[in-house]
């Protein structure tokens, strides 16, 4: 919840932050509807994030969503881990193609057109 400047007002609907350290910041991120939680009412704020989840959040912080499928665009790079239908599909389609975008209403994009992607294996050693 450091991209905010603002706090938390409220109790959450989390059933298992009571006391944890961030505690404030995780009602916080909610309330911006950065994170959402399990549809059990848990965050599980001690389990280890996981790469879908981590990119969900970014994007949600930027404000970088698409709606639904018909937003992307065909030739887009796709993982095998990351089939449609998959909660995180949007989120890692958003993540890794580039792309020029759109706005579709306040909180949504359509994808204009793809960047080409760099080839970062050229930077490894």
């Amino acid at each position: 919840a450091r991209f905010d400047t603002g706090t938390s007002d409220g109790e959450s609907s989390f059933t298992d932050i009571s006391g944890h350290w961030a505690e404030s910041e995780i009602r916080r991120a909610a309330q911006l509807g950065w994170i959402q939680g399990d549809p059990d009412g848990r965050f599980r704020p001690n389990a280890p994030i996981t790469r879908a989840e981590t990119m969900t959040i970014i994007n949600r912080v930027l404000n970088r969503l698409p709606e639904e499928k018909e937003d992307l665009l065909e030739g887009m790079k796709e993982w095998p881990d990351a089939l449609p239908g998959a909660w995180y599909y949007l989120a890692v389609q958003e993540a890794t193609n580039s792309h020029a975008y759109e706005r579709k209403g306040e909180v949504y994009e359509r994808w204009s057109a793809l960047n080409v992607n760099p080839d970062w294996a050229q930077y490894q050693r």
